[in-house]
């Protein structure tokens, strides 16, 4: 299986989360990274899209299953800096029982996310041994 695959997508009526183990996060960034045209690929309990336009991230909910990003490059690299940084934090933390994480959500003021966008929490977990 290929290591995004193991990012999961849990999604509620308030809470949108991308979680995986920091090798699946890392994984996920480097595929983001590299694909300028519209991309998507699956991960556990649905997709993660993204599509480089003009303006600041998008975050958002298509379909029930598919999170989408969109947004000019250099904003498209809130969400890959946010997937490598986690993994970071996770694979330096001492206490491994907390889980790292990062939220990505706009803030009035906010010229860098559209205020349209949802609220997302990545998150870097373990599996279980």
């Amino acid at each position: 299986m290929d290591d995004h695959r193991r990012c999961r997508l849990f999604v509620s009526d308030d809470e949108l989360e991308l979680a995986g183990p920091p090798a699946a996060l890392r994984a996920l960034s480097r595929l983001l990274r590299h694909h300028a045209e519209p991309f998507e690929v699956a991960v556990t309990d649905g997709a993660v899209s993204q599509e480089a336009t003009a303006g600041p991230l998008l975050v958002s909910l298509k379909g029930g299953t598919r999170l989408h990003f969109s947004g000019g490059r250099e904003y498209l690299e809130i969400i890959w800096d946010a997937l490598d940084g986690v993994a970071e934090q996770a694979e330096t933390a001492d206490d491994r029982t907390v889980h790292r994480h990062q939220h990505i959500e706009y803030f009035p003021g906010d010229d860098y996310r559209s205020p349209d966008s949802v609220p997302l929490v990545i998150v870097s977990d373990w599996p279980e041994a």
